[in-house]
């Protein structure tokens, strides 16, 4: 199978919920950011803005709100930072979730490539009803025209999160959509993420 750096990334990425403590270095953050920046977009849009949340305080009152959302809230609120993802519909009406989840891979992939961890906590619905969206909107001052799509928590692993997938054969349909042939869509052993206890090597990035 043809391989590279990139495809790799794809691969081994997995969602963390659980991180330490350590803080983020403002490169690192920075290198993230700029990946969402660069995340593609209908007719160059660029409908997103990224709020980064550092503050301890608001960490913890963004981790509450999140208790809405994710088993994992209390878990993101320890990273050093969460990275929302709002985007701006009236600069793509049509295409501003897809934009903005798009970005949010973007952040999870780049953080990734640094030897950090990241994971992602929709918080986007469609029908615009939900509490959490519009508190954590409240709580950062965002425009009441934004809408959020996901909160990336970023920073060192507390566990190791792994996962498997289902075989490609079970999901790959050419030219149209045929059942599956028996035992080509096997049980997924390990569900994303099964967490064990993360190696921590001073001064790595892997």
């Amino acid at each position: 199978m043809i391989d590279n750096a990139i495809l790799t990334a794809l691969r081994e990425r997995r969602s963390a919920h659980r991180f330490t403590d350590e803080p983020l270095p403002p490169e690192q953050l920075d290198a993230i950011l700029e990946a969402g920046r660069w995340a593609p977009s209908a007719i160059n849009s660029q409908p997103w803005d990224f709020v980064v949340v550092a503050d301890p305080g608001l960490r913890s009152r963004m981790g509450a709100i999140l208790r809405e959302v994710t088993w994992a809230w209390a878990g993101f609120a320890a990273a050093p930072a969460m990275i929302v993802v709002a985007v701006d519909p009236g600069r793509d009406p049509v295409h501003f979730v897809e934009a903005g989840a798009v970005a949010a891979q973007n952040l999870c992939l780049a953080a990734h490539s640094l030897g950090l961890a990241s994971s992602w906590a929709g918080v986007y619905e469609s029908a615009g009803k939900g509490t959490a969206e519009k508190d954590i909107k409240r709580l950062l001052g965002l425009p009441r025209t934004h809408r959020i799509i996901a909160v990336v928590p970023v920073g060192r692993p507390g566990l190791a999160p792994r996962g498997s997938r289902r075989p490609l054969a079970g999901m790959v349909h050419r030219d149209q959509y045929e059942p599956a042939a028996d035992g080509a869509v096997a049980t997924v052993a390990e569900s994303d993420p099964l967490l064990v206890p993360a190696t921590r090597v001073s001064g790595s990035s892997g």
